[in-house]
């Protein structure tokens, strides 16, 4: 009781000019995975700015977002005496309280059944949860204070940690197949303007932090409604929602594919390292002993159809499991998403490394033409890269659509391509060590 005394003898000290802004109906989000302190410290400055903001008449429902459950709704009665903050916060009180005490049980996450992400929020779940219990009558305001990294333990195969972000596949599906599935949720967030503030040290670089940023404000609209912040600057934010700041534009695309992926941005294993498509290309011999054992071996693919979809896959033995967009790392190596100069692209470059020394005379490289159309097939550039230097080939998939991976499990189990949407590469070849026409996928 004396904490939520002192809270609101604080709160009230803040207030001693009322202020005047926007009526709003609002919804507020926070994690139960902070320092406690910093929670305070969180908790007690929305306090003030909802007493701040909100006039007679209007409400906030304020949420765990992780767990997704209300932990009260700030409501500001319709009477003139209620225009001023201390007021606010006195017809408040249990509200303040149940928030005093949702802080002083926040911690840092730990433990097996808890996510591993400082400021953990499952923001499809709360928006889900907002949309559907507290229906926008109005334009209004969603707020969610916490990382934008998905982490639940729970749905291992869908966590963002590691520099993961969901590809655009799973916008497409339902919510009963990914926890980022809007399918049938055209109109669930309308009226809704959200906005994402967190810590700032979630991002691996600018690249990964602008895909995350991409991939929320493409979620939140393919429901209806706008992205309108995504900061770390708190004081910023609530400035944006007082003056009913509008949403930055975007030059954000949805791509059109149902691959349920979880792309690996550059990891930082190799990502103080010069891209493998902006390294220059090498002729010098290789020995044979270092076929044998190459070290640093990486490998990527680019392609000249913009809209077609090309997936690598690696085997470094065979009948080992090989790394592709569904299998992303091994104890071997990883496949990740390259993204050469600029951020602003969707479509990132396929490409593998691999943490081992590789023997390339039994090195399997296999390209599948996925999705997306193109007259007389595709062609591309494979690249390889070990001990320091770079080798480069052009390739031709023959196939004139794609074919959804359609001959995968026979094409790695005879190291021979199935169908014409698939091409098997030599990395002797690549290497200039053999010598053979252009590559071009055949049955």
């Amino acid at each position: 009781m004396k904490k939520v005394t002192l809270v609101l003898s604080f709160l009230l000290v803040l207030f001693g000019i009322s202020g005047q802004a926007s009526a709003r109906d609002m919804a507020i989000g926070f994690s139960p995975y902070l320092d406690t302190s910093m929670a305070e410290t969180q908790i007690n400055s929305v306090l003030k700015f909802l007493a701040e903001t909100l006039e007679p008449g209007d409400r906030c429902v304020l949420l765990d977002a992780y767990h997704v459950q209300t932990l009260g709704i700030f409501t500001v009665p319709d009477k003139a005496v209620y225009r001023q903050p201390k007021a606010k916060i006195q017809a408040n009180r249990q509200v303040v309280g149940a928030m005093s005490q949702f802080a002083r049980a926040a911690k840092k996450p730990h433990g097996e059944n808890e996510p591993s992400v400082i400021g953990a929020i499952r923001i499809p779940q709360a928006l889900r949860f907002i949309g559907q219990d507290y229906p926008a009558m109005q334009d209004s305001d969603v707020i969610l204070l916490g990382s934008p990294i998905y982490d639940d333990p729970k749905e291992q195969a869908f966590t963002m940690r590691l520099n993961h972000v969901p590809g655009d596949g799973h916008l497409t599906k339902a919510r009963s197949v990914t926890p980022f599935g809007i399918r049938g949720q055209d109109s669930l967030l309308a009226k809704r303007r959200v906005h994402i503030a967190f810590l700032d040290n979630w991002k691996q670089d600018d690249r990964h932090a602008y895909q995350v940023e991409r991939f929320w404000a493409l979620f939140v609209e393919g429901q209806g409604g706008q992205l309108s912040s995504f900061t770390h600057d708190l004081p910023a934010l609530f400035q944006r929602v007082k003056s009913n700041a509008p949403s930055p534009k975007h030059d954000y695309k949805v791509e059109i594919t149902d691959k349920l992926e979880m792309i690996l941005m550059r990891p930082p294993t190799v990502k103080q390292q010069t891209s493998i498509y902006e390294r220059p290309i090498s002729k010098t011999p290789i020995p044979a002993g270092v076929l044998r054992q190459a070290t640093h071996v990486e490998v990527g693919i680019t392609w000249e159809c913009g809209g077609c979809d090309l997936d690598l896959y690696g085997q470094r033995q065979p009948g080992e499991t090989a790394i592709w967009f569904l299998n992303t790392q091994t104890s071997d190596g990883q496949y990740f998403r390259d993204f050469r100069t600029s951020p602003h692209s969707a479509n990132g470059y396929e490409t593998l490394a691999y943490h081992v020394p590789v023997d390339l005379n039994h090195l399997l490289l296999a390209v599948n033409f996925y999705n997306g159309s193109s007259p007389g097939g595709v062609k591309g550039e494979v690249r390889i890269s070990l001990n320091g230097q770079t080798y480069a080939m052009a390739f031709h998939v023959l196939a004139q659509e794609g074919n959804g991976g359609v001959g995968r499990q026979e094409t790695l189990t005879a190291r021979r391509a199935n169908n014409t949407a698939w091409l098997v590469i030599d990395p002797l070849e690549v290497l200039g060590i053999r010598t053979s026409p252009t590559v071009v996928s055949q049955r």
